[in-house]
């Protein structure tokens, strides 16, 4: 497996370096970072994108990264600075607004996994034509646990112990939707760069 773009790795570890920083300073960034709808509302938009680098607890920020690490090691052959940019700021920013004017009833809101969700079908999708089978059985589990997570009844303080607080499972559907809008920009993106050059 060939990296896409040689200068990525130093590039994503960086990013991954700024999000244990602001892991370990939580109690100091958290309260000029995370989604807080009334600061937003006073005109601190930052907040739509900088919450997704945020975490409530080290074990919150510990159990993302090693999600997002696994991410930039499996798909080192898709992902290049451009479009780890394009989700790191334009999939945050979708979310953020997805979770600003679809949730109303959210106040506060801090973690990766949503636009992690995203990273990951974002590159399930742009991978797909190299092994169908096995990006269509994993694009169809996180299908099943959003689905199972909509339910009435899901457990959203599973993990209360580790991240002390609750899985804002919508992050997760807004997440996923991001990804696929993504892929299909750089879907889009590609052709348009094919047909320019005939």
């Amino acid at each position: 497996m060939q990296p896409l773009d040689k200068k990525l790795r130093p590039w994503y570890l960086g990013l991954a370096a700024l999000m244990v920083l602001l892991g370990l300073a939580g109690k100091q960034v958290n309260p000029w970072l995370e989604f807080d709808r009334h600061a937003i509302e006073q005109g601190q938009w930052w907040r739509l994108v900088s919450c997704h680098f945020v975490h409530l607890t080290p074990w919150h920020m510990l159990l993302n990264l090693s999600g997002f690490l696994l991410c930039g090691y499996f798909f080192e052959d898709l992902l290049n600075r451009y479009r780890v940019a394009l989700w790191a700021l334009l999939g945050a920013l979708l979310e953020g607004l997805a979770l600003y004017l679809l949730d109303p009833q959210l106040v506060f809101y801090a973690g990766l996994s949503g636009i992690l969700h995203g990273l990951l079908v974002m590159c399930l999708l742009l991978g797909w034509r190299r092994n169908p089978w096995l990006h269509s059985l994993v694009l169809l589990v996180i299908a099943g646990r959003i689905f199972f997570e909509q339910q009435p009844g899901y457990d959203v303080d599973y993990l209360q112990a580790w991240i002390h607080g609750k899985v804002y499972v919508n992050a997760h559907l807004y997440g996923a939707i991001t990804g696929i809008i993504l892929a299909g920009g750089v879907v889009i993106g590609q052709y348009g760069n094919r047909y320019r050059q005939r």
